[in-house]
């Protein structure tokens, strides 16, 4: 079952939808994010990449969000640097600090299913609510996939739950 939503599907939406999308959105420790960095400034290439949103810094006086990065440690630098191979029983961390920063405006969420049953809640999909239809593991012909169903009688069907509640939320932006 897929968990998240993808960087494509996020690149499909249009500029008004990522500014309504990034109003909503309030970035959290140990959450997904994606941020497109330029690789090539003369030919204007940019490479998107998903990371793990390490802490959340606030600018003073611009009150801009900072999204600083988890960035996993390479086992090999231990190894390299006898200090830290004399004391690795007594200090193992699972992270080292982020190189990277971001701007909150330069990213978008990488939503998981949680995430996006929250946030379909949090803008009133519905307004009085909105199911989810799990299928059985053996369907039969003709059974249908997920299918969100809001008050409206409006209904998405798809094989991924994940997909499902993701065109809902594309919806209400």
């Amino acid at each position: 079952m897929k968990q998240f939503i993808t960087p494509e599907q996020l690149l499909m939406l249009n500029n008004a939808q990522k500014v309504n999308l990034l109003d909503m959105w309030l970035p959290q420790v140990n959450t997904l994010a994606m941020a497109r960095v330029c690789t090539d400034v003369i030919n204007d290439e940019y490479d998107n990449i998903v990371f793990v949103i390490g802490e959340v810094l606030v600018t003073e006086g611009h009150g801009n969000l900072v999204l600083r990065r988890y960035k996993l440690l390479d086992e090999s630098s231990f190894e390299e640097n006898d200090e830290l191979s004399e004391n690795k029983e007594e200090f193992e961390p699972e992270y080292i600090e982020p190189g990277q920063y971001f701007s909150k405006e330069d990213c978008l969420p990488v939503f998981s299913i949680g995430q996006l049953i929250e946030l379909l809640n949090r803008v009133r999909y519905g307004q009085d609510g909105f199911q989810i239809s799990i299928p059985p593991i053996r369907r039969m012909i003709g059974d249908k996939g997920f299918t969100v169903i809001n008050s409206n009688e409006l209904e998405y069907e798809e094989e991924e739950l994940c997909d499902i509640l993701w065109n809902a939320l594309v919806e209400c932006l």
